[in-house]
C-alpha cells in the first residue's frame, strides 16, 4: 500500500500468537521454556511468574549464535516480572534450586 508521493511500501502480514504454559524445575538447573520454530527474530511481550522456590531465578533472552543473552531478568521467589523484548528466539529459566511458576507470551512476527 503507497502512502503520499513520499514512499511506497509494500504490503506486511504481521502475526501474533499468544502462549502460556506452567513451568516447573525439579531441581537446580536450566530449562528452555519458550523457542521460536518459524527460524525469525521475533518480539514479544509478557509476564512471568515464580511462584515456589527459594532463591531467585533467572531468566535469559537469547538468539541462536550468541553466548550472552540479549536480556535477563532476575525475579525472586514469589515475585513476577513483565517483559518487552525484540530479537530474540529463545527464553530460558535458571534456578538454584526447584521451583515452578507460570510463563505466558504474545509474540509478534512478520510472514
Amino acid at each position: 500500500m503507497c502512502n503520499s508521493t513520499l514512499s511506497c511500501c509494500s504490503d506486511k502480514i504481521v502475526v501474533q500468537d499468544k502462549v502460556c504454559t506452567n513451568w516447573q524445575l525439579a531441581a537446580a538447573g536450566t530449562q528452555i521454556i519458550y523457542t521460536d520454530n518459524m527460524s525469525q527474530i521475533i518480539s514479544g511481550t509478557g509476564y512471568i511468574k515464580y511462584e515456589t522456590g527459594t532463591g531467585s531465578l533467572t531468566v535469559n533472552f537469547l538468539i541462536t549464535g550468541v553466548v550472552a543473552p540479549i536480556q535477563t531478568i532476575v525475579i525472586p521467589a514469589g515475585g513476577s516480572s513483565s517483559f518487552t523484548v525484540a530479537r530474540f528466539n529463545t527464553i530460558s529459566i535458571v534456578s538454584t534450586a526447584a521451583a515452578q511458576g507460570e510463563f505466558c507470551i504474545t509474540v509478534r512476527y512478520n510472514l
